[in-house]
């Protein structure tokens, strides 16, 4: 048939079935050479991994071997050489990462992110760590200054070497500015405000302690759950199930609270950090060998936090791990002591109320009316006009943008005294027992953290590092003027007060955030609420029984998925369901559910996930009625205490009718019941599932590593973010899992015998998308395979050279 056979419309659809078509085949085309441009740009970023280059500064040729996963194992003549080198190879894998880490603590993210990042930035500028960052480097020896300025010398070469920036560089249009030494402390800088920032739990609990009876107050925020108290022990009524409760107290609360704010009042407890640590020394070993695990809790993203790295010089073996942008091994082995980090769950900030005078210039301090001193700063803002900010700064510190119950309040913070941070963690590579490097961690600033160490010689220790305020005439826990001069801080804790244990009966040391014994000795100025109890009863429970470990023990306990913590909820819901299923289809199936959950959190585990949505369920429903004048005082009050648990047990088993938190109830089974089928029902709708029979941890539970910018982008984003997979853990287990943080890297270690040890991380070694290195260690981080402690065979070598040696060459 020919084609002007064809009628008018037939015409019509021929013509746009060919333009559909003709457009399909230009959006395919058009995509597959967007494809190729992109695939070739990410191949010119990435480095070139064999040959020689010249890093001006050298004193001597350093080479860089690196293994099948991209470690790098560096050869140098010194210490300064030995970190020029680390600072150019961690540039060339994560050089996006080391820009994002600085304009976050400077408070410069909003010149390349736009008006999404304006308030971060004011929060950064306010606390002023570009200025901090600036005093510490000014106040650092001159040996470590030098470091620092040869570290920065080697990113900046790497950068100057690409062929083409990273492709994040290109997405957001900008080039990084060159490295500074004194932007290595600003990551640093960063990474201690994000382990010390207990602003948020002094705003709640200021909020908590104008709105409820002191009784209420003291019962709603226990300083630790009952494992704390087995580990660490008080007295008898810290946790005692006859202590006196304020029950008369939160029923009157409860009749007087608005039923329409009655919900949602509760934060998710999972966003806690955290990290476990543990050491056995040698006598529980087979040959007397100390035995260190560290499996740091953070933030999951791709690229990870940490960078993998071995450093040799001098006759020093420095292996573990690094943070982009800081010569620093963080936590690690230097061949003689082994050590690893946890967060101290302290509190290091205070926010002092200010008193005004009749001056609006002046606030009311110690010796009578003081004039605020401004400071102006500028944010940049892509795509907007500049916003202009003065900070008004006072004796305490600077003045936070954000009131507190109406009153404006300063900002007092270990980290914003400059004597607070110091590089002084680079001598690790010096100290060879645990004393040695007690004495180091008590000089080091950064971050206030649990140490625990071992050395070669089977010894064990735990202690403090960081800055420790020294607190008088309160203890932190709320907001307070100090303007009588009777509140204050003097100054930080003296090394020999910082509380230490070496070598103890037990032949083991544990710390997984919990409160240690020696900290009682600081009262309550250190830590009001210390999590984490769980799992360091579970690991001291198992290191007590056995003799003979060895790594594979120490990762194995790493991965346990034992968790007896959500055994009261199970038997809850049973002891109520006895009486009720019955003939009832959807309690039966509950009951079912419950009554096959083997007590693990793996990712088969049927019933844990309803035994975390009851719990979850069940805290929001208590704990949110008591809390409605909270949130009457303070619009965005959230409570969130991890021993919750301890006053939400209290409560149900008080079997007070009083108490039930919506009087529709006849009585708490009949309560009980109701949270237990509107957990099943929202597990239903998470789950996309008709039934909550048979649901396993692993359909809820999932890994998601993702990167911090690019990982939400539609299409894009899969090609940045690591593939989504059942997650076995739970927030109450030693193997610690959350929605969106976990064990940033798993560590297991004995001095002197690195070769030994293990260490896993997520994602990979590298932070550019192309490489085939930027996750090719997920899928063993994710099944818990152990891999080498040190950098493997050597694949590829790189030659660095310095100026006299690429002359001489030449020749």
């Amino acid at each position: 048939m020919r084609g002007s056979d064809l009628s008018g419309e037939e015409n019509v659809a021929m013509s746009k079935s060919g333009f559909l078509r003709w457009t399909a085949i230009g959006v395919v085309t058009l995509g597959v050479t967007a494809g190729i441009i992109v695939a070739g740009m990410v191949r010119l970023s990435l480095p070139e991994e064999d040959g020689s280059r010249v890093l001006p500064g050298l004193s001597a040729s350093v080479e860089i071997e690196f293994d099948a996963h991209h470690i790098p194992k560096i050869r140098a003549e010194n210490r300064r050489d030995a970190y020029e080198a680390l600072g150019y190879a961690t540039a060339r894998d994560r050089l996006f990462q080391m820009d994002l880490s600085r304009r976050a603590a400077s408070g410069r993210l909003a010149e390349v992110f736009g008006r999404e990042a304006v308030t971060m930035d004011m929060r950064a500028r306010t606390s002023g760590f570009g200025r901090v960052a600036s005093r510490v480097f000014e106040a650092m020896s001159l040996e470590q200054r030098d470091v620092l300025v040869a570290y920065s010398a080697g990113v900046n070469k790497a950068v100057s070497e690409m062929r083409m920036l990273p492709v994040e560089f290109i997405y957001f249009g900008y080039r990084p500015e060159p490295w500074r030494p004194e932007d290595s402390a600003l990551v640093l800088l960063g990474l201690s405000a994000k382990t010390s920032d207990s602003a948020m739990q002094e705003r709640m609990a200021s909020v908590m302690r104008r709105a409820l009876p002191e009784t209420v107050l003291a019962f709603l925020s226990p300083s630790g759950n009952c494992y704390n108290e087995r580990l660490a022990p008080r007295g008898p009524l810290h946790c005692a199930a006859d202590a006196p409760a304020p029950f008369d107290e939160i029923a009157e609360l409860l009749r007087l609270a608005d039923k329409k704010k009655t919900s949602g009042l509760v934060a998710e407890p999972e966003l806690l950090q955290g990290s476990n640590a543990w050491v056995v020394g040698g006598r529980k070993t087979g040959d007397g060998r100390a035995i260190m695990a560290n499996d740091m809790h953070l933030g999951l993203s791709a690229p990870g936090i940490f960078y993998r790295a071995e450093l040799n010089y001098g006759g020093v073996r420095l292996g573990g791990l690094t943070v982009p942008g800081a010569p620093l091994v963080v936590t690690g082995s230097n061949g003689s002591v082994a050590w690893g980090f946890t967060s101290v769950a302290g509190d290091f900030i205070d926010l002092v109320r200010i008193e005004p005078t009749a001056e609006p210039d002046k606030y009311r301090g110690p010796e009578g009316a003081l004039p605020f001193v401004t400071r102006n700063e500028t944010i940049e803002i892509r795509g907007a006009r500049a916003r202009e900010l003065a900070i008004r700064e006072t004796i305490w510190g600077p003045v936070s943008s954000e009131k507190l119950l109406d009153d404006e309040v300063a900002i007092r913070w270990t980290i914003l005294d400059p004597a607070a941070t110091n590089f002084e963690l680079m001598n690790i590579d010096r100290v060879g027992d645990v004393r040695e490097a007690m004495s180091l961690f008590h000089r080091a600033g950064g971050p206030p953290l649990n140490v625990l160490l071992a050395d070669r010689a089977g010894s064990i220790a735990w202690t403090m590092m960081g800055k420790l305020p020294k607190r008088f005439g309160f203890d932190g826990r709320y907001s307070e003027s100090w303007a009588e001069g009777d509140k204050g801080w003097r100054g930080f804790f003296a090394a020999e007060e910082v509380p230490s244990i070496v070598d103890p009966p037990s032949g083991f040391l544990v710390n997984t955030n919990n409160r240690m014994p020696g900290v009682a000795a600081f009262g309550p100025d250190i830590g009001h609420d210390y999590y984490g109890g769980y799992r360091a009863w579970r690991v001291s429970e198992l290191l007590r029984e056995r003799m003979r470990v060895a790594e594979s023990d120490m990762l194995a306990l790493q991965l346990d998925t034992v968790t007896e913590f959500y055994r009261y909820y199970q038997a809850l819901a049973l002891r109520v369901l006895a009486s009720r299923s019955g003939d009832h289809p959807r309690l039966a199936e509950i009951r079912r559910s419950m009554e096959h959950w083997d007590g693990k959190a793996e990712s088969e585990s049927v019933g844990l996930p309803l035994l975390v949505e009851f719990r979850r369920e069940l805290v929001d429903a208590v704990i949110s009625p008591i809390m409605t004048r909270c949130r009457e005082l303070d619009s965005s009050f959230r409570y969130g205490w991890s021993g919750v648990d301890v006053p939400l047990q209290r409560i149900i088993e008080s079997d007070r009718d009083d108490l039930l938190p919506d009087r529709a109830y006849r009585d708490w089974p009949s309560f009980i019941t109701a949270i237990l089928e509107t957990s099943a029902q929202s597990l239903v709708k998470k789950a996309g599932v008709a039934s909550i029979d048979g649901l396993t941890w692993g359909a809820l539970s999932k890994v998601r590593v993702a990167h911090p910018l690019l990982g939400g982008l539609p299409v894009i984003g899969q090609f940045f973010n690591m593939p989504v997979e059942p997650q076995r853990g739970c927030v109450e287990c030693v193997r610690y899992a959350a929605s969106r943080s976990g064990a940033s890297a798993r560590m297991v270690v004995a001095p002197d015998h690195e070769k030994d040890g293990i260490l896993e991380l997520p994602a990979g070694q590298s932070g550019q998308v192309g490489s085939p290195y930027y996750g090719d260690q997920e899928a063993s981080w994710v099944a818990g395979l152990p891999a080498v402690f040190l950098a493997g065979e050597s694949v590829r070598k790189l030659t660095l050279l310095p100026d006299h040696a690429a002359v001489s060459a030449q020749r």
